[in-house]
């Protein structure tokens, strides 16, 4: 980086020059700059730097999990998230609520013609709508990801597939070759509320977060965490319209979510206790083989 006659930080783009920037961070001494990558938004060109110092150590956290120091998480659409403490946290939708000003801007753009000054203001607008939505949901994510860490040293939370999740729905063929309902209309909603929620994105975050504050994030197989009660782990079949969890077992009665929580808790806890122990089932496994053995 150099400065150019008027003054300004330039960096030296390969093919291209020197090029004005704004040098609003400073690297630290020591720091080598290996890359550079420059990143086209809507308000304007970025870049950003990776900078390496080979005398910095690369610290591995080993903490061990307890149930003092460890919580576990429940992500869902009707709270976004549900901790084994007993916290609830809202959704916050925030395409949701921006989605009627965004449909009015592209039925505007529909009737403009392509590639004519008005056509491109309203082009810049709605980019810069999906921005400020973007923003939002990425400044939400670090507070909360901050927040989740101030009372615990580890979290346990379900290794999701996010991918899978959101997956269209099979096509149903009738008899005559003809298509099915095949409940794609409700899914489409659904898709739309998980790519709102952006839990991928919100995962990575924390994983960041977990990393510069020195903490730790277990994952857990999330098979079964809906459907067995966290106490006894006793399996409570339930739809996905049921958010109630009633054991006739052990008599447990609380939220689905919440009882999803504790159970991911346990589970996480008992993996880095037991070896064998890496999932619900190997959990209900070892359980009915301590029962019988106790039996006389």
């Amino acid at each position: 980086m150099v400065k150019n006659a008027n003054g300004r930080f330039c960096i030296n783009l390969p093919k291209i020059g020197l090029v004005p920037f704004v040098y609003n961070r400073r690297i630290p001494k020591g720091f080598k700059v290996k890359t550079g990558t420059v990143i086209r938004e809507v308000d304007g060109l970025y870049i950003s730097f990776t900078i390496e110092d080979k005398t910095v150590p690369v610290e591995v956290v080993e903490i061990q999990p307890t149930e003092q120091n460890s919580k576990g998480i429940d992500l869902g659409l009707i709270y976004y998230a549900v901790t084994s403490d007993g916290e609830f946290i809202e959704v916050p939708k925030f395409f949701r609520l921006s989605e009627h000003r965004l449909s009015k801007l592209q039925m505007r753009l529909a009737k403009k013609s392509k590639h004519s000054k008005p056509w491109k203001i309203l082009k810049r607008k709605i980019a810069k709508l999906h921005q400020l939505i973007a923003r939002q949901r990425l400044d939400w994510q670090f507070k909360l990801a901050y927040h989740l860490f101030s009372d615990c040293q580890v979290i346990f939370l379900e290794d999701l597939q996010i991918a899978n999740l959101v997956r269209r729905c099979k096509a149903k063929l009738g008899d005559n070759g003809q298509f099915l309902p095949n409940g794609q209309s409700a899914k489409s909603g659904l898709n739309k509320s998980l790519q709102d929620a952006a839990f991928g994105q919100f995962v990575q975050v924390w994983e960041y977060v977990a990393w510069k504050l020195g903490k730790r994030i277990i994952k857990v197989d999330p098979k079964g965490t809906s459907q067995h009660c966290w106490e006894c782990l006793n399996k409570v079949s339930k739809s996905l319209s049921e958010r109630w969890h009633s054991c006739s077992k052990c008599g447990q009665e609380l939220d689905r979510d919440y009882n999803s929580a504790l159970l991911i808790q346990k589970i996480g806890l008992l993996s880095t206790q037991e070896e064998d122990i890496t999932s619900v089932k190997t959990a209900v496994s070892f359980y009915l083989t301590e029962e019988s053995r106790a039996l006389p």
